[in-house]
């Protein structure tokens, strides 16, 4: 594999481009052609090239509300996001005027001629009025224009060029009137007074003066004039200045224009551009110009260009009115922008910058006008230029609206995120972007919350913003000094301190000289590595600033100067490297080596008496993609070519160039490092701002694939694909792969810009796709798939015409998706020693295949004998011969197989019609065997139903044998180990001696800080999150982490509460933005684990209360209901329960009730004492039995059966014969397939009264029965199933069994024990009193106010919630695990009855309504008609918990106090406390990432690293 086999798009990681947007670019019809903003509307003008141009209105997020044509109003045409191609013969619709005004738009459009709609804003469907020829019909022209208000009426002020047109001024003011807008008389438009064409590029006021920034394409000249509106309406020029926007290069074309004002002036900015074809770095600039002056009366000339009604001025005779911008020149120049716009931040001048490559840049001015390095904001598809118009969000200014071809774009003004620490976000020195404290992130003001908090947010403005900002530099041999300020330093004295984190060793500890800005810091690094962390600390009597220097860092900030030095690295210049100031390079600088060309680059070279000067006279390429790439360069005196460095964006540091190798004198190879898109320049020898020579080259996207034609290919390979898209002549190789990650190179064939293509390669399996990649450079880039398909096949050839010297065949095709082209096929006929090349004629496709038609000459007119011929197909590399299969040999083939198979299908007829006759007589009998059983076994259910006692009786439930609440929590924090008994379980409890009870409070240090630690709540908190990012902390160890926590704050209830509330909003923020309803629902982190824990913890006493009683009441019952019949001793099935999956339903055998007299031994000696009546089944095992008796002296004597049941035996007494019984013996039932029978009483003949004697015998009966495939029992297997039924009167039947006779036996079960259901379900949802548990009460009013702050208004969400926290997190868990309440032994049996119940316990809190139907599964189906009226009990369980009084701070205070003192020592917290260390040790690297990463953990930092010392020292003194 390769060693960079990754798949990027445009702008990847080397550019640190991190995409800030809200949703996806809006596809628009066509072109966008204007943009208006106003209130909360956004409206969209745009190019329809079919009939019709298009009118959208968005809301301010760009949801689109409305959409109409120019003239109808009709939506069809503009509908739709594919771009639209011109039909042949119409002409183009173009807007060339877009304003909105009053709730009213105006548009102006152009086709044959120029015409003005009104539209309502919110109904833009509806045109108001229509004003013909407002404007000239030439769409080569340009138009702007303001609505304003004055003296009570509406006017239209609009500038266009409207030469040879007498009814058209380029600068008027139009009235308007109910049907449109009119021109008044004279004195309210200007003549034209120029031959040349005007472009005007925008219109904007100030102070009731109107502002038009125009030029002339002929003249190569940029102006900007100004007007004022005088009552009549009258118009009255004010200024016409000349703008320079020059540096080496005239730039007379104006592209994009934004006005705004600052400390009361009016500016202005545009983006300028020479009118050259030729790219350069500097052909497009940012010029910014103070036009406060131009609302002065008018002191110059202005009928330069237009007539001046005021003042008869000769222009020619006067010098024109230049005005240069600030700082006298560009503030930016770059090789190819396009749009502007501009926002004050925080004192700090923003610019937004587009470009015709599609990218959206980013630009903060200092306070003397200087701008820094543009940041790529966003990208744009396909490298389409970015619109001339960028608007602002109206509503929320954290937002910008960009446009490019056919996509609008609302993108966020600031990549804030991307700042992880406090020092990082304020060093950025992006006026967007401050430190947010209450949600310790890098935020937007606007998204800080609280926002009513005084200095919450900081940004780079505030005083409040302070940070340590320190640099490091390599002094001497093996010393470092480091040089510390705090970034909102004032004059006084500092003391700076270096330490050395993993040793706690000081380096160095100095104070500041006074009155000092800085303190310095000098020590050596004798000891010190890459992995070691220093901590700076910078004190004054006012407080601390502290940093840490990760000397590590240093490797991952490659191309990131800045974060380089500020991170405390060196920023080696002759390489642009970071490195570690440990081992330090020659030449490094400070920080303004970032942005300045004469610190970045190395001094250049003296020149000597005999060094020629450098000639270049070419490059290879002048466009590279910008991942860099090496090219070669031709010119003279090379060997003297000593420094190149490249050159782009003006306020952008250049980059220095690697001279790979110097040939000779002629030629070099130069490594172009990577860099953004944009033109740049070569300047070779650079020195003193002076070039030998320079070169421009274009640095331009990867290349991107739009299209692979054909997309299939065959398995053997040779087809020819061609892929087509942009920038392909930049891809160096291709790679294929396939889904199991093999990959092979395949040779690239010479291409082009847009084409390229290759030779598919061979592949073994067939029907996959293959991924195809670009390799260029050393990058990878996805390019689509080739399926690949069987080879094709061809069956048959045929000669259709054999003419004297020319031959055509038809050659059959099987069908494929291949799509095979004439021009990929080759055919040959081989005929005898000769070879004929057939020319394909034709190809045609028909449902079975396709025809293959071509035609070959031969040598002479004499006919072919086709038996002799064979034709070749070629495809690629597949090739294939087709023969004439000879006739006679078929023939007798055909014959040969014949015969047999004739005799073959005669008697298998003859014998298929005896075995069908026997097979019919069998049939009717097992048919009417079966209707017989059928109808006994409806008729014994339904008298059963009508019959039987269905109330089963407790005769006295006695003591509930409830467990305390230590073994309680145990069962239900830690289940699988309270069930495996495990010996850490036993370390938890209290009564067994700490380990650590009797050692000193030093030997114990370790447990108090380990235990201080995790009462640090935002430590706890992030500890949780981290380990919950671990790919391997599976959910075991979330919900024995979550247990672990709840064990070690058992006494302390209070914080362990204020935990999960934390948790519990942290899981909301993660699940409300995406699927509310799912959260709590399973148990999938720590914090669901966490609240199942808290519910236990807090709901045990009520527990015990009000529900204990009716739970052991219906397990007692459901044990005696199932008791009642047979039990299959193997599969654990039985005749009576409520679930259908434990149905005995296939047992042969009738039952009948035994009563026995058992005599148990004495307690001295085996002497029969009195005997006990028991109860059991014929079909009952030895071992069942055994149960049952063991059941009945418990209830006869209060107490257990003293003797395991493998040790206890059962003899029979009949007259003066004994006989033990067993499940097994020598004369148990073997089947045919080896499986024993277990004995029952039947099979020992056990009758009704007769005397069982107990005995006691080691070892009696060990045999391991449950679910063996050796043993059957009632269910008989498969094969035996056809058995004869015992007993006389059904001798030679068979018993047919169908599942669905005995579900009565479900329902007689349901309604055996439906009274105890009701009642345990009724003790679980009434309030006592109506005053709910203090947790139930709490925890609801919690879930109701995050739901009102996540403004979540479904109140189904809510009923989720809630049930998933109370009844599906703790109830369900207690009703299917009795066993964790009670000291008794839950059964298969058990549990599957028990899940009934717990199912029908939650379809009762459920929302929806349930589809049941015939097929529905019986265990919804039973308590169907009960779940109405449960559902209705528990609405007014949850409006009762609702309407109860809320719970005050001091009553939940009080109840959880109470709570942990009743749980103070039930079990040893420290255990716990060390096996959550254990999670914390495996994960110790990523925890202390987290530390690391999230400001204001440096104690903790500490206080855990100190804990693993103390740990390992622990580890020593256990082995010592």
């Amino acid at each position: 594999m390769p060693p960079v086999f990754h798949v990027i798009n445009l702008f990847s990681a080397m550019l640190s481009i991190v995409s800030v947007l809200s949703e996806d670019p809006g596809l628009l019809v066509n072109a966008v052609r204007n943009i208006a903003v106003v209130s909360d509307r956004v409206v969209v003008a745009t190019d329809c090239t079919s009939c019709e141009s298009c009118l959208y209105q968005f809301d301010h997020t760009l949801s689109q509300q409305l959409a109409a044509t120019s003239v109808n109003g009709s939506r069809t045409e503009c509908l739709g996001s594919a771009p639209r191609q011109t039909t042949t013969g119409q002409k183009p619709v173009y807007n060339m005027l877009l304003l909105v005004y009053n709730d009213t738009v105006l548009n102006c459009w152009v086709k044959d001629n120029c015409f003005c709609n009104e539209r309502k804003l919110n109904h833009s469907e509806n045109i108001i009025s229509t004003t013909p020829n407002l404007l000239t019909n030439n769409t080569n022209l340009s138009a702007a224009g303001i609505v304003f208000t004055a003296d009570l009426y509406t006017y239209l002020i609009i500038a266009a060029f409207t030469k040879n047109i007498t009814d058209l001024h380029p600068i008027s003011i139009k009235t308007r009137i109910d049907t449109g807008f009119i021109t008044e008389d004279r004195g309210s438009y200007v003549q034209l007074a120029t031959a040349a064409v005007l472009l005007f590029v925008d219109a904007f006021s100030w102070e009731r003066i109107f502002f038009f920034p125009y030029f002339s394409p002929e003249e190569d000249k940029t102006k900007i004039i100004s007007a004022m509106y005088r009552k009549g309406p009258k118009l009255q020029l004010l200024h016409l200045v000349h703008l320079f926007c020059d540096s080496d290069i005239q730039r007379g074309k104006i592209l994009s224009s934004f006005n705004f004002t600052r400390s009361g002036g009016l500016f202005w900015a545009g983006i300028f551009s020479s009118q050259s074809q030729v790219m350069s770095p500097d052909k497009t600039a940012l010029c910014i110009y103070n036009l406060t002056d131009m609302k002065q009366e008018k002191t110059n000339c202005i009928a330069e260009d237009f007539f001046d009604a005021d003042n008869d001025c000769n222009p020619s005779a006067q010098k024109p009115h230049v005005i240069s911008p600030i700082n006298r020149g560009p503030t930016l120049t770059h090789g190819n922008l396009s749009a502007v716009f501009a926002v004050e931040v925080q004192n700090k001048m923003v610019f937004f910058l587009g470009t015709g490559d599609g990218q959206v840049l980013k630009v903060t001015l200092d306070s003397e006008w200087n701008a820094n390095c543009p940041e790529i904001l966003f990208q744009f598809d396909k490298d389409t230029a970015v619109f001339r118009t960028i608007k602002a969000d109206p509503v929320n200014s954290a937002y910008i609206y960009v446009a490019a071809e056919n996509k609008i774009k609302r993108i966020k003004v600031a990549n804030c995120e991307v700042f992880n620490t406090y020092k990082e976000c304020l060093s950025a020195k992006d006026p967007h972007c401050g430190w947010c404290h209450s949600q310790k992130r890098c935020t937007l003001n606007a998204e800080c919350y609280p926002s009513d908090v005084p200095g919450n947010w900081n940004g780079i403005s505030d005083d409040r913003g302070n940070y340590l900002d320190f640099n490091v530099v390599p002094i001497g041999d093996r010393q470092l000094r480091i040089t510390a300020m705090s970034s909102t330093a004032k004059n006084t004295m500092w003391n700076c301190m270096v330490q050395n984190m993993g040793t706690n060793v000081t380096l160095c500890n100095v104070v500041a000289e006074k009155n000092s800005m800085k303190c310095s810091c000098q020590f050596s690094t004798n000891g010190l590595s890459d992995n070691d962390q220093l901590a700076i600390e910078l004190t004054n009597g006012n407080g601390t600033v502290s940093d840490v220097l990760q000397l590590k860092k240093c490797r991952q900030l490659q191309n990131r100067c800045m974060e380089c030095i500020q991170s405390g690295c060196l920023w080696c210049t002759t390489n642009a490297m970071c490195s570690s100031p440990l081992a330090p390079c020659k030449e490094y600088g400070e920080k303004a080596n970032c942005t300045t060309l004469h610190l970045t680059t190395p001094a250049p070279p003296k020149p000597t008496a005999n060094q020629a000067n450098v000639t270049i006279k070419s490059i290879s390429s002048d466009r590279i993609p910008y991942v860099g790439k090496n090219i070669s360069i031709t010119g003279e005196n090379l060997r003297s070519l000593s420094r190149v460095v490249l050159f782009g964006t003006s306020s952008c540091p250049p980059q220095n160039i690697e001279i790979s190798e110097i040939i000779n004198d002629t030629h070099a190879v130069l490594s172009l490092p990577k860099g953004r898109k944009e033109v740049k320049s070569i300047c070779f020898n650079s020195g003193e701002n002076i070039c030998s020579g320079r070169k421009t080259i274009n640095y331009i996207s990867l290349p991107s694939c739009s299209n692979i034609s054909p997309n299939t290919a065959w398995q053997r390979g040779g087809r020819s694909i061609t892929i087509t898209g942009n920038n392909l002549d930049f891809v160096n190789s291709l790679t294929v792969s396939n889904t199991l990650h093999q990959w092979r190179p395949i040779p690239l064939r010479p291409g082009n810009i847009s084409q390229c293509s290759f030779l598919a390669p061979p592949f073994a399996a067939p029907t996959q796709w293959l991924n195809i990649s670009m390799k260029v450079e050393d990058t990878f880039i996805s390019c689509g798939s080739l399926k690949y398909l069987e080879n094709p096949s061809f069956t048959s050839f045929a000669v259709l015409n054999d003419v004297d010297t020319e031959i055509e065949l038809r050659i059959k095709k099987t069908k494929d998706d291949l799509a095979i082209q004439r021009q990929e096929m080759q055919i040959q006929i081989y005929y005898l020693k000769m070879i004929y090349d057939c020319i394909l004629d034709n190809i045609t496709q028909n449902l079975e295949g396709s025809t293959v038609f071509c035609k070959a000459k031969k040598y002479s007119a004499v006919k072919i004998d086709v038996s002799k011929m064979k034709v070749n197909v070629t495809l690629g590399h597949f090739t294939t011969i087709l023969e004439t299969p000879g006739f006679s040999r078929m023939y007798i083939l055909l014959l040969l197989l014949l015969i047999p198979i004739l005799v073959v299908i005669i008697a298998a007829c003859l014998v298929n019609k005896r075995k069908s006759k026997e097979m019919s007589n069998k049939l009717s009998e097992q048919l009417e065997q079966l209707e017989c059983d059928v109808i006994e076994e409806i008729r014994n259910g339904f008298a059963e139903l009508q019959m039987d006692k269905l109330d089963v009786t407790v005769e006295s439930v006695g003591t509930i044998p409830f467990l305390d609440y230590k073994h309680f929590a145990l069962r239900t924090l830690l289940p699988e180990m309270a069930e495996s008994k495990n010996d850490f379980t036993e370390k938890l409890y209290e009564t067994i001696p700490s380990p650590f009870r009797n050692r000193t409070v030093d030997e114990n240090e370790h447990l108090l800080l380990l235990r201080k630690l995790f009462e640090k709540k935002r430590f706890l908190v992030h500890l949780i999150h981290t380990l919950e990012h671990q790919s391997n902390f599976s959910v075991k160890d979330r919900c024995l982490f979550a247990s672990f926590l709840t064990i070690s704050f058992q006494s302390n209830l209070l914080y362990l509460t204020e935990l999960l509330e934390v948790l519990i909003k942290d899981l909301m923020d993660q699940s409300s933005n995406k699927h509310p309803k799912l959260m709590l629902r399973r148990t999938e982190s720590v914090v669901e684990k966490l609240l199942t824990n808290w519910m236990s913890t807090c709901l045990y006493g009520y527990l015990r209360e009000f529900s204990g009683e009716p739970l052991y009441l219906l397990v007692c019952m459901l044990n005696q209901r199932i008791h009642k019949g047979p039990i299959d001793a193997i599969t654990c099935k039985a005749l009576y329960t409520l679930n259908e999956d434990s149905l005995l339903w296939q047992m042969n055998a009738k039952f009948n009730s035994l009563d026995l007299n058992v005599y148990f031994p004495n307690d001295s000696e085996e002497k029969a004492t009195e005997s006990i009546k028991v109860t059991v089944l014929d079909c009952d095992t030895v071992g069942q039995a055994k149960e049952k008796i063991k059941q009945a002296f418990f209830h006869k004597k209060g107490y257990n059966w003293g003797s395991p049941l493998h040790d206890t035996c059962l003899v029979l007494h009949h007259g003066q014969l004994q006989k033990q019984l067993s499940d097994i013996d020598d004369t148990s039932v073997v089947l045919e397939n080896g499986i024993i029978k277990l004995n029952t009483l039947k099979h020992y003949k056990i009758e009704d009264g007769v005397t069982i004697k107990v005995t006691v015998q080691k070892n009696c009966d060990v045999q391991d029965l449950e679910n063996s495939s050796k043993y059957c029992h009632l269910v008989l297997p498969s094969s035996q199933g056809m058995e004869e039924v015992e007993g006389e009167e059904s001798k030679g039947k068979h018993k047919f069994k169908v599942k669905e006779l005995y579900l009565t036996k479900l329902l007689s079960t349901k309604v055996a024990i439906h009274s105890t259901v009701e009642k345990l379900f009724r003790s679980i949802w009434t309030i006592p009193a109506n005053k709910p548990p203090i947790a139930v009460k709490y925890f609801f009013d919690f879930l109701d106010s995050q739901a009102e702050n996540k403004k979540i208004a479904d109140p189904d969400v809510l009923h989720i919630w809630k049930t998933n926290s109370l009844p599906l997190r703790f109830w369900v868990n207690i009703l299917k695990n009795p066993q964790f309440v009670f000291d008794l032994k839950k059964t298969n049996l058990l549990e599957s009855c028990l899940s009934v119940i717990a199912q029908a316990f939650m379809d009762s809190f459920s929302i929806s309504e349930q589809q049941l139907g015939k097929s529905s599964p019986t265990n919804k189906l039973l308590y169907a008609k009960d779940i109405a009226m449960f559902k209705e009990e528990v609405k007014n369980y949850y409006k009762g918990i609702r309407d109860a009084p809320p719970v005050s701070s001091s009553e939940l205070n009080e109840f959880l106090t109470t709570e942990s003192k009743k749980h103070k020592n039930e079990f040893k917290e420290d255990v716990a406390l060390l096996e959550l260390y254990k999670y914390i040790e495996r994960y110790h690297q990523a925890v202390l990432g987290m530390l690391e990463k999230e400001a204001g953990f440096e104690d903790e930092q500490k206080q855990l690293l100190h804990i693993k010392a103390l740990m390992e020292d622990k580890k020593k003194c256990m082995w010592n």
